[in-house]
């Protein structure tokens, strides 16, 4: 687990809506694959508050945290909110490959390091023929184009404002330069169609859910007796620039599961993700947007972009209603 992963929700708005969305995915297909049934499995980080919440929506009693470090697994087990939660120290690799799920498992891969993407999205590409029908996959993927690497001075050209330096035909972009680490990073699993382009801050996120949706219906072919519906992607940055998807594991002849996903109003795949860019609001500002159409008429200021790019105005009338609220609380 990263550092970064043991931040307070507070600082990461954008990752506290993804949450929320996922939450709210399962609580839609709750009443319809019995949820509260299922078996939890995730990384809960040393508050385990993904835990606390799944079992206060959905009544689920079997849950288990996974985690590598020792002092965090500790911290787990001195801080977990509800007895029937399972803390092992494993990681989640090992703890799946130990494992034969008794019921239908909800399983979230929470990765954070980005040099192992490539076999982060092959092990979640495998499980899906390795759990029970009707079980629930997510997974957290870093993506920071920075990752690739930082090539040296000499190696690249430079543009800036559409103009080139001199070099321009013997040396390729910072951005092709990392498309070229990119489909070395990810082999077999490269994207047609992919371009420079797709290496910028706005754009990578997209490239990265593209490998994982290639490896998943690569895998899925090796099954007859289930189909994937995907159900939610996301695209957000918080500090780290991160992609989400999650999937239903469904029986190839199952349609119940795809019309409740595709009538939802949250629905997303890979192919065009949430992008959560929200603005930091004060009480203030958030009461005005929520009661306001005209929100620019009654605010004579502009709320400023991400380099996500995204307008603020347009992202939190989408998200409003899971918008973060945050205060402190004297105990």
């Amino acid at each position: 687990m990263s550092a970064g992963s043991s931040l307070p929700y507070r600082l990461r708005p954008n990752k506290a809506v993804d949450r929320e969305l996922f939450l709210s995915l399962l609580m839609r297909l709750a009443p319809a694959l019995s949820l509260e049934k299922y078996h939890y499995v995730g990384l809960g980080g040393p508050f385990l508050e993904d835990f606390r919440l799944v079992h206060a929506r959905l009544g689920l009693e079997r849950m288990t945290c996974v985690e590598t470090e020792e002092e965090v697994h500790k911290r787990q087990l001195f801080n977990r909110p509800v007895a029937s939660i399972e803390c092992v120290h494993k990681t989640l690799e090992d703890y799946l490959d130990g494992i034969d799920f008794e019921v239908p498992a909800i399983v979230w891969f929470d990765y954070t390091e980005p040099r192992g993407i490539t076999t982060q999205i092959e092990r979640f590409a495998r499980t899906i023929g390795a759990v029970p029908l009707g079980s629930v996959l997510r997974v957290t993927l870093n993506a920071n184009p920075e990752s690739l690497g930082k090539p040296e001075a000499n190696e690249v050209s430079v543009e800036i404002d559409g103009a080139a330096s001199g070099d321009r035909k013997e040396k390729p972009t910072v951005q092709e330069w990392r498309l070229a680490r990119f489909k070395e990073r990810v082999g077999q699993l490269f994207p047609s169609g992919l371009s420079a382009e797709d290496m910028t801050q706005k754009r990578f996120g997209f490239s990265v859910l593209r490998v994982l949706k290639l490896a998943v219906e690569k895998e899925a072919l090796n099954f007859r007796d289930r189909q994937i519906v995907w159900a939610l992607a996301t695209y957000y940055k918080d500090g780290q620039a991160m992609v989400t998807a999650a999937l239903v594991v469904c029986a190839a002849d199952d349609a119940v599961v795809g019309d409740l996903v595709k009538g939802w109003e949250f629905n997303s795949t890979p192919d065009a993700p949430h992008r959560l860019d929200l603005p930091a609001l004060s009480t203030l500002e958030r009461l005005t947007m929520e009661s306001n159409d005209e929100v620019g008429a009654k605010m004579a200021f502009k709320l400023p972009k991400s380099d996500m790019g995204e307008d603020p105005i347009t992202v939190f009338k989408k998200f409003y209603r899971i918008y973060p609220h945050f205060s402190r609380v004297e105990l």
